[in-house]
């Protein structure tokens, strides 16, 4: 397997916003692999730039999905139907197979703006799914690519470690700027606090060099930023905690919960247009709501 490999972040301007949704394009001695796909909304953003780089998405070796949020995968199946072999967690394979309950569950959370936002799906051909292990490292393109199951955002998914590189995914988090201010990724319905923090943790010990997320880029200090995460997800989730045991309706707690990441962002002097990208890719109130479920779900399983 060859050293030098090249990445390049590829910004799919979802909905027309900067730094919103990436995808990684990863070359090596043998070819290129597709680390995210992005929504179905940004496919012709994402062919268009692998035309740019004399790719047409056929000449693609693999696709690899961190998890199957529409955010990350919802693009994927129509690469796999173009004979390209898809990576992805065993527990989401399916779901690529056949989408219409992945895309049934988004449509109740979206209602009208699913379209516009995301999409369709395009079912995955069964043939071309390659389902993928914790730790087992597959070789392609001249490149060894190894799965890690990272849950926590959810319970479907990997980062994709390549050499010195992380990919993590959803798994730390939400880092659109330089302002230092980080978006804790608990949307509903699978966030679990125990499982979050012991995915970061062991990301961290591998000692990587390089870390990139999905929503967006590759992060200057990796190790500031697992340890400024941890920071986050402990701080969110006991405030969501804290507010539940005081009695606070789900309606007030996402406007409470805005409000709480809002003093944060705006004081690190986030701008607005980042605020505005994050609640496009990772709402505060729908946030809320993934914590107040880990805890209602927690709750009920100690009194049990």
């Amino acid at each position: 397997m060859a050293n030098d490999i090249s990445i390049e972040t590829l910004d799919l301007q979802f909905q027309n916003l900067p730094r919103a949704i990436a995808s990684f394009l990863v070359t090596g001695s043998e070819g290129a692999i597709l680390i995210e796909t992005g929504c179905e909304t940004c496919r012709e953003q994402l062919i268009t730039k692998l035309d740019e780089r004399g790719l047409a998405p056929a000449d693609l070796a693999a696709v690899f999905v961190t998890h199957i949020h529409l955010d990350h995968a919802g693009a994927a199946g129509w690469f796999a139907a173009q004979g390209v072999p898809l990576f992805v967690h065993p527990k989401g394979a399916k779901h690529l197979i056949d989408p219409t309950r992945l895309v049934e569950s988004a449509r109740m959370v979206y209602g009208d703006r699913f379209d516009s936002l995301w999409g369709d799906m395009t079912p995955a051909p069964e043939g071309n799914i390659r389902e993928i292990a914790d730790g087992k490292t597959v070789e392609v393109a001249g490149l060894e690519v190894t799965a890690i199951d990272t849950p926590g955002h959810a319970f479907h998914h990997h980062a994709f470690v390549i050499e010195n590189t992380v990919f993590a995914g959803d798994s730390c988090g939400v880092r659109i700027d330089d302002s230092g201010y980080l978006s804790l990724t608990s949307a509903p319905p699978q966030f679990h606090l125990e499982h979050t923090l012991a995915s970061v943790e062991r990301l961290e010990k591998l000692g990587k060099k390089r870390l990139f997320l999905t929503h967006f880029g590759e992060v200057p200090d990796p190790a500031k930023h697992w340890a400024d995460y941890r920071e986050v997800v402990e701080l969110n989730v006991e405030f969501v905690r804290q507010r539940l045991v005081e009695g606070m309706d789900e309606e007030s707690l996402q406007i409470a919960y805005q409000a709480f990441q809002m003093e944060q962002a705006f004081s690190l002097n986030t701008p607005r247009e980042t605020w505005e990208t994050l609640q496009e890719i990772n709402g505060a109130g729908m946030c809320a709501d993934g914590i107040r479920m880990y805890w209602q779900r927690k709750w009920k399983e100690d009194r049990s």
